[in-house]
This record gives structure tokens, sequence and C-alpha cells, in this order.
């Protein structure tokens, strides 16, 4: 038999493996009525956001050591700005683009029919409120949530409008001391002082964890999508689920980094699973209400 013949049979045997692990998923989603969506860098990634620690990232071009931290990030803006400044332009440039994608709809349409009740995210993008969910939970914080360093006040702010001011200010800048740098820190409506994004560096501890884990252990189904599962305590999370009793589904493209507890692991891009799920879940109900 011809090898084209061996390969075209492997492609077909493992598409029909990914379909029945869609089936799998549908099933367990339509007959949910507490489910919980665990999101990672990769939904965020097919809305042109790279993820920080793949090649390429913002982690391949400087040293998390160095800028990770509130103190390495001060350090490295007083030493070297210029470092700093082509890469959070960049970064700027991704975000002003970045719309919720179809992974991020589906999640929204998912919650409307009453099966999805929480997102927890490891994203600080805002994608998932500008798509509609309603109750999430973002443990790494919001960029475009601002909190003054000094009195604690929280504003929230429009995602285009804040990058907007911001590379307004980074335009009109002479130089990148330390000193002009700071001009583009907000000022606090309450007290005065500088606000920064309300967003989790290095060192410092995660937001709404206990709410997170609880979550967790009180759905029926946990949704993993686009989580590498090496960032923690997040990865926790498809543990926690399944040793209170939940399904877990996995879609990732890369690997399977919960197949010790996964129910069903779709190989496929979010924005391409997420849609086609929530239509088979839609017609599998509809089903059951004709019958």
């Amino acid at each position: 038999m011809p090898a084209f013949w061996d390969q075209d049979i492997c492609k077909q045997e493992n598409a029909m493996n990914i379909e029945k692990e869609i089936e799998k998923a549908v099933q367990i989603l339509a007959n949910a009525r507490n489910a919980v969506a665990s999101c990672g860098a990769g939904i965020s990634a097919e809305s042109g956001i790279a993820t920080f620690r793949d090649p390429g990232g913002v982690w391949d071009r400087l040293n998390p050591a160095e800028v990770g931290t509130t103190d390495g990030l001060i350090g490295t803006l007083t030493k070297n700005p210029a470092k700093l400044m082509p890469v959070f332009v960049e970064l700027l440039d991704a975000l002003a683009k970045a719309e919720p994608n179809p992974a991020h709809i589906a999640l929204y349409e998912l919650e409307k029919m009453g099966i999805l009740k929480t997102v927890i995210t490891q994203n600080i993008d805002n994608l998932h409120h500008e798509a509609g969910n309603s109750d999430i939970i973002e443990v790494h914080g919001n960029g475009f949530r601002l909190k003054c360093v000094s009195c604690g006040f929280i504003e929230a702010r429009q995602r285009r409008q804040l990058i907007k001011e911001a590379k307004t200010k980074i335009g009109a800048m002479t130089d990148f001391s330390i000193d002009s740098i700071i001009t583009l820190m907000p000022k606090c409506p309450k007290c005065g002082s500088f606000m920064r994004p309300d967003v989790v560096m290095f060192g410092e501890t995660v937001k709404d964890i206990p709410r997170a884990f609880e979550a967790a252990n009180t759905c029926d189904v946990l949704l993993a999508v686009g989580t590498s599962g090496v960032v923690y305590p997040a990865a926790y999370l498809p543990y926690e689920a399944k040793n209170s009793g939940a399904r877990v589904i996995v879609v990732n493209p890369n690997e399977n980094a919960f197949s010790e507890v996964s129910d069903a692991y779709i190989p496929m891009k979010a924005g391409e699973a997420m849609p086609k799920i929530l239509d088979m879940v839609k017609k599998f109900q509809s089903s059951k209400v004709i019958h």
C-alpha cells in the first residue's frame, strides 16, 4: 500500500477521534447546569494577543526576572527604558486591535443558555467582559482596570480609550527617561497619586483565588480552554473540579495538560472548537425538547 494511503487513513482516523471527543463534550455540556470555564492565554492568542511564554513572546525578548516584578520593572525603566518601550508599544498595538473571537462569543452564548455560570481567566485583556459574560474571575487582574498606588481606589477604563491616551503621550515624548515615562501613568481622581494597571506582577498575590477554587469545587463541568497547565495556582482548578465530582473538558490544540482528569479532550483551537460545540449543544437540547 502506498505511503500516502497510510497518511490518509491516519488523518481520517484522527478526524474521527476528534469528532468522538466533541460528541462526548457536547453530551457533557448539554446536561450541565453549573459549568465553569477556566481560560488561559491560548484563547487570547486567537484574538492577536501573543502569549508571553511561547516562542517570540515577551519572555523570549525580555528577562522576566528583570521586568516581571514591580521593583524589576522600575529598575529597568530607570536604567534602560528604551529596552522596554518597543515591546510596550507593540503590546499596545495588539491590544488595540484585539476583538473577542468566536471562542469568547461561544462562552457568552453558553451563559445565555443557562449552562455556563462563571469564567475564570488568567488573561488581563478584558475580552471576556466585552464578549458579554457576566461573572468573570480575573485571577491575574485586568489591564484596563486602574488602581491607585496610594489610596487603593479602583477605576475601570475603556480599553481603546486608555490605549489611545497612552499612545498619544508616548508619541509626544522627547525622551524615554523614567521621569517622562511616569507621565504616562494616569492620576487618581481621589487623591491625585499615580494609578497603575490592576494586574498581578511576579511575586504578587493572585486575585480572587478563593472564589475561583469555590467555583471549581461546586461546578458540575469544568471547561479548560487554551491553558497550558503550567501557571499555578490556576492549573490546579481542573483537578479541584474533578476531585469534587465534576466532568472536565479540555480544548487545546497543542497538548492535554490535564490528561489525568479529563473526560473529553479536543485538540483544536478554541475559536474553531467552541462554536462547533455550541452549535451541537443547541441541536442536542432542541432534539430533547422535541422528543
